[in-house]
């Protein structure tokens, strides 16, 4: 009976001692945000395609390293700019139109949104918006990287741990 009792309060407390390190944690993580790099010009399949403007969209800053491999491109624009995005992994690649992820217009809100997947390593992307005779070129870089993060890793061994006092 008191072995039991014991368990149950070392459990307890291991317990504990996992929620106050989670909320540690959480507030020690930091996040540094990462600007889209405006381009003047940039090749598409041999055909050079310069920029003549940078107003017709504004993408939002975003977070370059990645804990999914899901990456949502978001920003502003003005209504019924058609933005083409472009993927590639790796740098040396050129962009072509087998690298066309969608093609999307920009409604009455002004604002934009589109996931896109991304797989492990570095992923450039490519965002091409164009309203009559302008063209506005941008690129971001986002990493990303498949990994447990660390706290799984922590909650793991102290549900095995758990289990095999437990028994």
């Amino acid at each position: 009976m008191l072995v039991i009792k014991m368990k149950r309060a070392f459990a307890f407390m291991l317990t504990i001692i996992f929620l106050l390190f989670n909320i540690g944690v959480a507030f020690a993580e930091g996040k540094s945000l990462h600007k889209a790099r405006y381009i003047d010009s940039i090749e598409i399949d041999g055909n050079k395609i310069s920029s003549t403007t940078k107003t017709l969209i504004e993408i939002t800053d975003y977070e370059q390293n990645l804990s999914t491999s899901t990456f949502v491109l978001s920003g502003k624009g003005s209504e019924g700019v058609e933005i083409s995005i472009y993927t590639k992994n790796d740098k040396r690649e050129s962009f072509g139109q087998n690298n066309l992820v969608d093609k999307i217009t920009v409604g009455k809100s002004g604002y934009f949104a589109k996931k896109i997947d991304v797989s492990e390593g570095y992923t450039y992307i490519l965002v091409v918006a164009t309203k009559d005779s302008d063209t506005q070129l941008a690129v971001l870089k986002v990493y990303y990287e498949k990994k447990e993060g660390f706290l799984a890793k922590v909650e793991k061994a102290i549900s095995n741990l758990i289990n095999s006092i437990t028994k």
